[in-house]
């Protein structure tokens, strides 16, 4: 049985585990591209904008499909993603900021909390595979006769 066939009919846990943290993603992430997109005058914040609302359609494709490789893969690359903003607010409280500044969708603790969420999610899908025991099997490869 391959990986996607075994977690394709899990039941509600298996959607939490393999769907819920790219849905995650899509939620925190929507909002915060379309503040950048319609309120930012600098290009570059623009441009920034729109590689989050990129990354919100590589969920939702993500969100589609079962549980493979590629998938992990790409939680992996969202995971390192949601490490920025963590980094950010903790520097920003450390420095005393609490406070919500214009656009800034909660200020840093909700940032902190919201993207850690975000950052476990991920990791836990981009990680399961490593304490799956069936992926621990080595296969023999598959030869073609010639």
């Amino acid at each position: 049985m391959s990986e996607a066939d075994a977690t394709s009919h899990d039941g509600f846990g298996s959607w939490i585990t393999h769907k819920f943290p790219f849905l995650l993603h899509m939620l925190v992430e929507l909002p915060a591209s379309s503040a950048f997109l319609f309120t930012a005058a600098d290009p570059l914040i623009i441009q920034y904008a729109v590689l989050l609302f990129v990354s919100v359609l590589i969920a939702g494709i993500f969100v589609r499909r079962d549980v493979d490789t590629t998938s992990r893969q790409v939680a992996a690359a969202l995971a390192i993603y949601h490490l920025s903003p963590v980094v950010r607010a903790t520097s920003r409280l450390l420095a005393g900021q609490t406070t919500c500044r214009v656009n800034d969708l909660g200020g840093p603790r909700v940032h902190l909390c919201v993207h850690a969420v975000c950052l476990v999610a991920l990791l836990q899908l981009a990680l399961g595979e490593l304490y799956n025991k069936e992926s621990r099997k080595i296969e023999e490869p598959i030869r073609q006769d010639k």
